[in-house]
């Protein structure tokens, strides 16, 4: 850590030696959506966990 630590001092001054895991750097960053729903899927996803919402509700 100590190597690694100076290495990004001396490269970098004060900032070098902040936590930047997990931080994104821009926008844009993270994870990509893959694919679109398309409405009437989306619709019938929602509509049957509703269903599912209300029979746990009755339990």
């Amino acid at each position: 850590m100590v190597r690694r630590g100076g290495g990004h001092f001396q490269a970098e001054g004060m900032t070098g030696l902040e936590e930047k895991c997990g931080k994104a750097n821009g926008p844009g960053m993270g994870r990509p959506r893959t694919r679109h729903e398309d409405p009437e899927a989306k619709i019938k996803r929602l509509e049957a966990e509703n269903e599912w919402l209300k029979k746990l509700l009755k339990m």
